[in-house]
């Protein structure tokens, strides 16, 4: 028995906001197992020497507690706070698992609304593989958040997903930060970014030292950063290097957009052709045909001007 297994478990829609679980016969097993999971992931990545005795922890994207609810027998000794811009989740949070762990909402945007420099580590799973416009501000949070040497887990898509994702093979120098799924809602997954490792290396290292990188779990790349003594903007952090593949990548996700919106145009106007064959199918419009028939014999008997 674990320290997770003894709280409640979220009600099965909050628990799927993070992972759909329909597939699974079990979902609450599965729920269980996928944090359990991640916690031994964060584990791998951190140093050899690490201990969270004493420590302030932040899980920037937490929803209902997935992987927090592992970390229940260190929050004893440790501060361990949780947040995410999803208002139902936070609340059950708060409910069953604070205490010993602590509940934040978020805005869509920065600032968090937390003291800054107060934490020794943050990590965001799966939440810079959706970020767009945001990705860089956040970031910026996180890196402020951070106590000096403080250190960042963060996750992000790559090659392990553009076949399934892009629809195309990987190839390293023309993805950047590429976003895709521009018009997609979150209750449809909302968009996805494709980032290469040269890409972070270059921006996220900007703000970060990468000490560590576990290059494929759960089909994300996972990078452990240590905080850098700087204070830089949104445009320092963007500011495209002379690097020419930053060129190729801009390139390549103007294509990939314009295949989604010519994507997007052929199954608008193949509804719109379902639609107009389903009501000429209908009662309605069989019934209304000697009306329609009418008509077009007297337009065509109306006397012109």
């Amino acid at each position: 028995m674990t320290a997770s297994s003894d709280r409640p478990y979220p009600p099965f829609e909050l628990a799927s906001r993070v992972r759909p679980l329909d597939e699974y016969s079990d979902p609450i097993r599965a729920y269980e197992q996928m944090g359990s999971q991640m916690r031994e992931a964060l584990l791998r990545l951190l140093p050899d020497d690490w201990s969270f005795d004493g420590k302030r922890m932040l899980d920037f994207g937490c929803g209902a507690g997935r992987t927090l609810r592992h970390f229940l027998t260190e929050a004893e000794s440790a501060e361990f706070w949780g947040t995410d811009v999803d208002a139902a989740s936070i609340a059950w949070m708060e409910e069953n698992l604070c205490p010993p762990l602590h509940s934040w909402r978020s805005s869509h945007g920065p600032p968090l609304g937390l003291e800054h420099r107060s934490f020794d580590l943050v990590w965001a799973i799966s939440v810079f593989t959706h970020l767009t416009l945001a990705s860089i501000p956040w970031l910026l949070e996180l890196h402020k958040l951070l106590k000096p040497d403080g250190l960042l887990i963060a996750t992000y898509y790559g090659r392990w997903n553009s076949d399934f994702l892009a629809g195309e093979p990987w190839e390293e120098d023309r993805i950047g930060m590429n976003v895709l799924r521009h018009n997609v809602g979150w209750d449809r997954g909302g968009p996805v970014v494709l980032m290469s490792d040269w890409w972070v290396r270059e921006h996220w290292g900007r703000l970060f030292e990468i000490i560590g990188t576990e290059p494929q779990i759960d089909n994300m790349t996972w990078v452990l950063l240590r905080k850098r003594d700087v204070e830089l903007t949104i445009e320092d952090v963007a500011r495209p290097s002379d690097d020419p593949r930053e060129y190729l990548a801009v390139r390549h996700n103007l294509h990939q957009v314009q295949r989604e919106l010519d994507e997007e145009k052929r199954r608008f106007e193949a509804g719109l052709e379902e639609q107009r064959r389903n009501y000429e199918s209908s009662l309605s419009w069989r019934l209304t045909r000697p009306l329609r028939a009418g008509k077009k014999l007297r337009d065509r008997r109306r006397p012109g001007p």
